[in-house]
Parts: structure tokens; C-alpha cells; sequence
């Protein structure tokens, strides 16, 4: 009798760590998982999501300082008529991550995803905001059979001439001025430098307490981000992409995310672009029902 490659690596899955989706002896969390979710061993660590409604599936990829609870606007508007899952990826909520492990990277996060995506059996579309749209870019690039769609919302960003001015620089200086704060025990502090950092002056101070509580419970990925240098990404590599894409930003985002946009643009042409009036970095939750009815629509587009 023949045994397929995927087969044989099912077999030897306890060994094959790296290989995402068939693993014999799932890894237990060691915390716990909220009853509105669950959990898929990819790559040797259980990763959480939530899932929701029927139908063609959508992936929403969440970026720093939050976890797959960020989609929970756009899971009830489109789980009517879509399978919606929202990823949680490794060492975000619910995991109580302390910033020790040398597995954190938008490279394992891409891997994680596509392996992710591969065990749902289907192409998907696919949607990543801020930090996610790297592995979300990623996964697009290197598995354009696993993405009918790819949505960049304000993510996946290109690296420029100006070293200032590059993601990954910008990522790596604000982990680590932040780390200097978690490392003096003033969590709150690096946090409300780091938010005021990505989204303008005094945004923490405006934020609800509930989603200050998610920023909180997901304290050290914001260090976690700088740990290992992104991969550059080329003009002429994200023009390469080979599924439709849509990129989505808030009206009132910061400039920096205003640049990307528009080289993203310039870069791929073919790309469509909606502006989510209203809205600054997190236009899904601030203006979720123009949010979801845009990018709905680039859904049904053939």
C-alpha cells in the first residue's frame, strides 16, 4: 500500500514539528482557553481561534497588543453568509506571555498562518490589520494557492531607502524603548508609550478600560515585535503578489501609515484602495459597519 507524503509526515508528525495541520499528539495549553474559542496545533503549539457561521471562509489576522477578539465586529456581520475565523497567533491571548522565547517573528507568525490556513482544506480569504498584515502579506506571497483574496488593512508594509523610516526599524526602536519600561515593572507606562507610538499622542488615555484590559493581556508582544528583524519588503516583491488585493485605511490615520498606503498603491497597481471615513489605525472597530460592508463587497467582486 501507497502512503502519501502528507500521510507519511502524519505518521512522523511528533518529529515534524515544523509541519502545520496533522500532528498525532496535540500539545495541551498550559492556560486556560475561553469558552468561545478553540485551539489547533500548528507547527507544535496550540494556536487559538474562534470560528463562526458557514460558507466560504474568511482568515482575520489581528496585529500588536491584540488577539482574535479584535474581529468580533466584523464575525457577527459576515458569519450570515461566510465561515469566519479569527486567529489568535502564537503567544497573544490567552497565552500569559512574559516576552521569553526566541520563537516570536513575523516569519514563524507567516509559517504558523499558511500552515493554518492549509489545515482548513480550502483557499480563503484573508484579511490582516497593522502588525498581522506581515504574516498575512507573507503567506500571500509564498501560498498564493492557500489566498482567493488578500485584504492589507493599514499592514504588510514596504521598506523604504530611509533606515528611519523602515517598518522593521520603527518596530525594533519602539520594542525596545518600551522593553525599558516593562523591564522597570511600569507596564502601564511602556504601554501608553507604545500606543501613543503606533496611533498619535494621548490615544491611551482615551482608550476604554475594556480594551486598555486586551492591550494589558497582551502587554509583551509589543516587545516581541522587535525581537527579530522583518523581512524587507521590495516595490517590486509586493508587486508580485498574485491574488486580488484590497487595501483599506482610516481617514485619520497617522502619516506613516498614509505613506505606506500610497506605495503600496503606487507599487501594485492592480490593487483596489478604500478609505474607512472616521476611523484612525483600528477602522474595523471604530467604524465597523462601513468597515465590513467595504471590504463585504471586495469579497463578492470575481
Amino acid at each position: 500500500m501507497k502512503t502519501s507524503f502528507r500521510g507519511l509526515a502524519c505518521l512522523l508528525a511528533p518529529l515534524l514539528v515544523s509541519f502545520g495541520g496533522c500532528q498525532t499528539s496535540p500539545a495541551s495549553p498550559s492556560w486556560p482557553i475561553p469558552p468561545d474559542a478553540k485551539t489547533r496545533v500548528i507547527n507544535g503549539y496550540p494556536l487559538t481561534y474562534s470560528e463562526k457561521g458557514s460558507g466560504p471562509t474568511i482568515v482575520l489576522v489581528h496585529g500588536v497588543l491584540t488577539d482574535y477578539r479584535y474581529w468580533q465586529p466584523q464575525m457577527d456581520a459576515w458569519s450570515t453568509r461566510f465561515h469566519v475565523v479569527a486567529v489568535s497567533f502564537r503567544h497573544f491571548y490567552p497565552e500569559k506571555w512574559n516576552g521569553k522565547s526566541d520563537d516570536f517573528s513575523v516569519q514563524q507568525n507567516a509559517k504558523d498562518l499558511a500552515a493554518f490556513i492549509e489545515s482548513i482544506g480550502t483557499p480563503v480569504y484573508l484579511v490582516g490589520w497593522s502588525y498581522g498584515g506581515g504574516p498575512a502579506y507573507q503567506t500571500a506571497l509564498a501560498h498564493p494557492e492557500l489566498v482567493k483574496k488578500l485584504v492589507l488593512d493599514e499592514g504588510g508594509l514596504i521598506s523604504g531607502d530611509d533606515a528611519s523610516a523602515n517598518p522593521s526599524s520603527i518596530n525594533t526602536k519602539r520594542s525596545k524603548e518600551t522593553a525599558v519600561y516593562f523591564d522597570a515593572g511600569d507596564i502601564e507606562g511602556g504601554l501608553s508609550y507604545a500606543v501613543d507610538n503606533i496611533n498619535g499622542p494621548g490615544v491611551w488615555g482615551k482608550l476604554p478600560e475594556q480594551v486598555k484590559t486586551t492591550v494589558r493581556e497582551n502587554a509583551w508582544t509589543i516587545v516581541g515585535i522587535g525581537m527579530v528583524a522583518a523581512p524587507d519588503i521590495s516595490c517590486a516583491e509586493f508587486a508580485s503578489l498574485k491574488v486580488p488585493v484590497l487595501l483599506v485605511q482610516g481617514e485619520f490615520t497617522t502619516p506613516r501609515y498614509k505613506r505606506a498606503l500610497d506605495e503600496q498603491a503606487q507599487c501594485l497597481s492592480s490593487a483596489r484602495r478604500v478609505t474607512i471615513p472616521k476611523a484612525g489605525h483600528p477602522s474595523a472597530r471604530i467604524n465597523p459597519t462601513f468597515f465590513n460592508e467595504a471590504v463585504g463587497a471586495f469579497f463578492d467582486i470575481p
